[in-house]
């Protein structure tokens, strides 16, 4: 993750409050041990020298994290994704190119017809090429193709199995998700700690509040046409992605190019693992699409700063006020 976290804390005693902070650090550092894809003793690391058919026994959070990775790939409709070979078209010995069989299944997911179909919910299958000698490849097989792992949970452990060797191979990287998760871990001991007012902050992309009161953060600055403005953020988290701070560094993975339709996005969800997530999906989706996915998660707020230097909100908090 390698990104500096900061943590403020209301309303307890000072030397409480630091040995609850430390405990929290403490978790960030462990999940970071975890998470890390630089790191070769990490569970992430191990999970991508897996080879087809080998399993892995992992901890319950990157079987957490890793899971709602799958399931945000498949709600966006593959917009995200955290297989870095699949989003940047590597390929593996003696791979054949991108999959035209594979998108071209997800494609038609995406395209239902059915106004009732959420985004990235499965609706076919395609037809092998004729005189292929391929059967057809439904979803799931599809899918796999993009994140070729089963995540298992047994009575007594967590494994990673490792599918038949796809086009693209594996190269997970928990960036777009894992700085959120890992808030969201470490808020659990400033629980036990019977902590229930603080403001944490994962860089400049997630923070999370929690407490009887509101904090306020701001939202949609960086932009020399744009006001900042304001909202209260209380048991929420707010993420935000874009290209003013690292520059144009998100790959849309259904492209498989260094492409985004918007310039920013801030997504606020209770969970900072979605919000972190959702925030860099949608950097690569259309407003139409943002537009579904917002009325699936009325749970969320958003607002995007196109590329043609307008607002567009989804959801939009009562409170937001720009005279700050």
């Amino acid at each position: 993750m390698s990104t500096f976290f900061e943590l403020l804390v209301a309303g307890e005693k000072e030397i409480y409050a630091r040995s609850a902070a430390q405990a929290f650090f403490k978790e960030i550092d462990r999940l970071e041990r975890l998470f890390s894809r630089f790191d070769p003793g990490s569970e992430i690391s191990m999970i991508n020298r897996l080879k087809p058919g080998e399993t892995l026994p992992i901890g319950i959070e990157t079987y957490e994290c890793l899971k709602m990775s799958f399931e945000l790939m498949v709600e966006t409709g593959g917009a995200f994704n955290i297989n870095f070979r699949a989003i940047k078209n590597k390929q593996v010995a003696g791979g054949g190119g991108s999959n035209k069989r594979t998108d071209e299944t997800l494609n038609s997911a995406r395209s239902g017809d059915s106004q009732d179909n959420k985004i990235g919910r499965a609706v076919g299958t395609v037809k092998s090429e004729a005189g292929s000698g391929q059967r057809d490849k439904s979803e799931k097989e599809a899918w796999a193709e993009l994140f070729p792992l089963e995540l298992i949970e047994t009575q007594s452990q967590y494994l990673a199995l490792r599918l038949e060797e796809s086009t693209y191979g594996l190269d997970l990287d928990l960036g777009a998700i894992g700085k959120g998760y890992a808030l969201e871990a470490a808020a659990a001991y400033l629980s036990s700690w019977e902590i229930d007012s603080f403001l944490a902050n994962a860089g400049q992309s997630t923070v999370l509040a929690r407490g009887k009161e509101a904090w306020p953060v701001t939202v949609g600055g960086g932009f020399d046409f744009l006001r900042p403005g304001r909202v209260k953020l209380k048991d929420s988290a707010l993420s935000g992605s874009g290209h003013e701070v690292k520059g144009a560094h998100i790959y849309d993975p259904r492209l498989r190019q260094a492409l985004s339709r918007q310039l920013a996005v801030w997504v606020s969800h209770p969970s900072p693992a979605l919000s972190d997530g959702l925030s860099t999906a949608f950097m690569v989706m259309d407003l139409k699409e943002i537009e579904a996915a917002a009325a699936d998660r009325p749970e969320i707020w958003t607002l995007v700063v196109g590329r043609d230097k307008n607002c567009y909100w989804f959801n939009r908090p009562a409170d937001f006020s720009q005279n700050i």
